[in-house]
C-alpha cells in the first residue's frame, strides 16, 4: 500500500463514526503536495464536508484534522490545515524504509499496478501510405507508444492498432503520380495529376517498377508502407494489429452496416447522395456516406471500422489524431453512440503539429509538394531517443517548436542527454561500489544515516512515482511523467555534486548505495515507460 493509500484509509477511518454518507467517503481524494512546505500529501475533502455543523471548508478541515489525530496514525508526523485543505507531513522513517523496500525489490512503487481487467484500444499514427512518415506522424507515434506503455503499467489490457488508409481517392492520385514518374524516367512526357504527389521519394519508387502493367497505386502504397513499418521499428514503436481500410470496402462490411442503419431510420437519400443522421446524436449536421457518383466517402469505412472496434469488446477506445481532425470528432462520436456505445468511452487526443527549426531557419513541411522533413531524416540527424523525448515533453495539445541544434547537443542543456547521463551515472556508482566490495543485494544499513536534504527529497520524489503514473492515466498527459523524470534527475545531479556516495564511512556508504539503487530502479522504469533507451555509456 502506498503512502497515499494509507492516508486515504486514515481519513476513512476518521470519518467512520460521522454522519457523512458512505458514497461521499468513497470520493476521498489524496494528492501529492506541489511544494514541500505544504507537506507530502493533501486532501480537499473538507470542501465536500461543509454542512450545518461545519459551515465552511476551513471549519470542516479543522474538524477532520481533529478526527484524524485522535486515531494517532504512526506514520504521520503532523497534520496542518490551510485554507480548507488538510496537509499531511509524513515521518522521515516512512521514506527511508521505502528506499530499502524499493532497492530489495519488495516495494509496490515500481511494480505494475494490479490488473483491472479493462481493455483499451489505442489507434495512432494511421498515416496514409502516400509518403514517408513525417515529423507530425513521429510525434503521434512517440506519444501513442508511451501512453500505451503507461496504461499497461497501470493495469489496463492494451492493444495498439494502426489503421491503414489504403482505399479511396488518395491512392488513385498516388498511383497516377507514380506512373508519371515512371514514364518520365523512360524519357516520356507524363504530367503529374492536379493535387497529385510531387515528392522526390516517388522517383526512387519508380526506379523499382519493372512492369508498367502493374497497379501503380498498390505498388506505391505497398512500397511506402514497408518503409513506414521499418521507420516505426527503428523508432521502437510496434503495433499489435494492422487494419486495412480496403478490407472494409471490399469485404462487404460497409454495405452491410449501411443496410442495418437504414433499417433503423438512420440512413436516408437526398440530392442523389446517401446520408447518415449524425445530427440525431449531437453532430452539427448529417453526413454524406455515399456520394452522388456512387462512391463511398471516407466516413463510410470509418463507420465500419469503429463498429468493428466496438464488436471486439473494448471498454475504452482511444484515437490519437492530428489537428486537422477537430471536425471529425463529433461525427465519430455520433457513429459510436448510434451503435449503443457510450461516446464518453471514446477518447480523442489531438496531437498538435511540430515546427522544426535549424538555427533561425524554419523548415517547410508539405507532404503533397514533397517539401517536408521525414521522421527518418529526423532520426538520422538527432537520433530516435532525442526525437521521442522532445515529442512527448510538451503537452500533446500544445504546438511544439523542435530545436534540432539543441536535440543534437551532448550536454546537460539537452534534456534527453541529461536524463541518460543521470542513468549512466547511477549505474557507474553501483558498479564502483561493487568493485569496492559493496554488494547492494546484501546490505541492511541504518537508513537513518541519510540526513542530507537532497536524500530526503529523492526519497520523497520516488514515493510520488505511482501518483505520477496515475495522473497520466487520468489525464492522458504523458508529459507529466517526462517532467517528473527531469525533476528527479535534477535532484540527483545536485546530490551527486554535493556528496560522495562511496566514502570511507562504510555504514553511510551502504545507506547511500541503497538510495542510489532505489533511485535507479524508478528511473529505469520511467525511462522504459517513456520508450527512451537505457545506455551503458555516454
Amino acid at each position: 500500500m502506498t503512502a497515499k493509500q494509507k492516508i486515504r484509509d486514515v481519513i476513512k477511518k476518521a470519518l467512520a463514526d460521522t454522519p457523512y454518507p458512505e458514497k461521499l467517503k468513497e470520493e476521498i481524494l489524496v494528492l501529492p503536495a506541489a511544494r514541500e512546505e505544504f507537506g507530502d500529501f493533501y486532501t480537499n475533502f473538507a470542501f465536500k464536508m461543509v454542512d450545518s455543523q461545519n459551515p465552511s471548508p476551513q471549519t470542516a478541515a479543522l474538524y477532520l484534522k481533529e478526527k484524524i489525530l485522535s486515531s494517532a496514525p504512526d506514520f504521520i508526523e503532523k497534520v496542518e490545515v490551510k485554507n480548507g485543505f488538510v496537509n499531511f507531513f509524513l515521518k522521515r522513517g516512512v521514506y527511508l524504509r521505502m528506499l530499502s523496500e524499493i532497492s530489495s525489490g519488495k516495494s509496490e512503487i515500481v511494480n505494475p499496478f494490479p490488473a483491472m481487467g479493462k481493455k483499451v484500444l489505442i489507434e495512432f499514427v494511421s498515416s496514409n501510405p502516400t509518403g514517408p512518415l513525417t515529423v507530425a506522424h513521429g510525434r503521434q507515434a512517440a506519444f501513442g507508444e508511451s501512453l500505451a506503455r503507461i496504461l499497461k503499467h497501470a493495469g489496463f489490457e492494451v492493444t495498439k492498432e494502426y489503421y491503414l488508409n489504403d482505399g479511396g481517392r488518395q491512392i488513385k492520385l498516388l498511383g497516377e503520380s507514380l506512373r508519371a514518374r515512371y514514364f518520365r524516367l523512360k524519357g516520356e512526357e507524363c504530367a503529374i495529376p492536379d493535387e497529385g504527389y510531387e515528392g522526390e521519394y516517388l522517383i526512387d519508387i519508380a526506379k523499382e517498377v519493372k512492369d508498367e502493367n502493374i497497379s501503380f497505386g498498390k505498388f506505391a502504397a505497398d512500397y511506402i508502407m514497408a518503409g513506414i513499418k521499418k521507420d516505426l521499428a527503428e523508432f521502437n514503436v510496434n503495433f499489435d494489429r494492422w487494419v486495412k481500410e480496403s478490407d472494409f470496402l471490399t469485404g462487404g462490411m460497409v454495405e452491410e452496416l449501411l443496410k442495418i442503419l437504414e433499417g433503423r431510420g438512420l440512413v436516408y437519400s437526398s440530392e442523389g447522395a446517401t446520408w447518415f443522421k449524425s445530427s440525431a446524436y449531437g453532430d452539427e449536421k448529417d453526413r454524406v456516406v455515399i456520394k452522388s457518383d456512387g462512391s463511398y466517402t471516407y466516413l463510410a469505412p470509418d463507420m465500419a471500422y469503429h463498429r468493428d472496434k466496438i464488436d471486439r469488446g473494448y471498454d475504452m477506445l482511444v484515437n490519437i489524431v492530428g489537428p486537422d481532425h477537430h471536425g471529425y470528432i463529433p461525427r465519430i462520436k455520433a457513429i459510436v453512440e448510434s451503435f449503443g456505445f457510450n461516446p464518453e468511452r471514446l477518447k480523442f487526443i489531438i496531437v498538435q503539429l511540430t515546427t522544426l527549426y535549424r538555427g533561425k531557419e524554419k523548415l517547410s513541411m508539405s507532404t503533397r509538394k514533397g517539401q517536408f522533413v521525414s521522421l527518418r531524416q529526423l532520426m538520422d540527424e538527432v537520433g530516435p531517443d532525442a526525437s521521442k523525448f522532445f515529442f512527448i515533453f510538451r503537452k500533446a495539445e500544445s504546438h511544439l517548436d523542435f530545436d534540432l541544434e539543441l536535440a543534437k547537443k551532448k550536454s546537460v542543456e539537452n534534456p534527453v542527454y541529461y536524463l541518460q547521463y543521470a542513468y549512466v551515472r547511477m549505474k557507474h556508482i553501483l558498479k564502483f561500489a561493487g568493485e569496492n566490495g559493496i554488494d547492494v543485494m546484501n546490505l541492511n544499513p541504518d537508513m537513518a544515516l541519510l540526513k542530507e536534504p537532497e536524500e530526503l527529497s529523492i526519497a520523497r520524489k520516488l514515493a510520488f512515482f505511482p501518483d505520477t503514473v496515475e495522473s497520466v492515466v487520468n489525464t492522458f498527459g504523458v508529459h507529466l511523467l517526462a517532467e517528473y523524470l527531469l525533476e528527479l534527475a535534477k535532484i540527483f545531479h545536485s546530490y551527486y555534486h554535493k556528496h560522495r556516495v562511496v566514502t570511507e564511512n562504510r555504514e553511510l556508504t551502504a545507506a547511500r548505495i541503497v538510495l542510489v539503487s532505489a533511485l535507479l530502479q524508478v528511473f529505469s522504469k520511467a525511462l522504459e515507460l517513456l520508450n527512451i533507451s537505457l545506455p551503458d555509456e555516454m
